[in-house]
């Protein structure tokens, strides 16, 4: 996953947006929920993934959202 920025709008809330990239071919749909491999982070695509074909980073990525408190 890439940056990640932080809403806290004087409350419990917090809401994290972060880009995630994967390889080019991965199925990733707008509905998708994506999951760290400890279970402890939970991210909800949030849009249309992006292809990025013909950059010599050849990859996938689709802006998350976590939603906390």
């Amino acid at each position: 996953m890439g940056s990640s920025s932080e809403e806290h709008n004087a409350s419990e809330t917090v809401t994290t947006r972060r880009v995630f990239a994967a390889p080019l071919g991965t199925d990733v749909r707008p509905s998708d929920r994506i999951v760290s491999l400890d279970g402890a982070e939970k991210w909800e695509v949030v849009g249309r993934p992006l292809t990025f074909p013909l950059t010599s980073l050849a990859r996938v990525e689709a802006a998350l959202k976590e939603v906390t408190g």
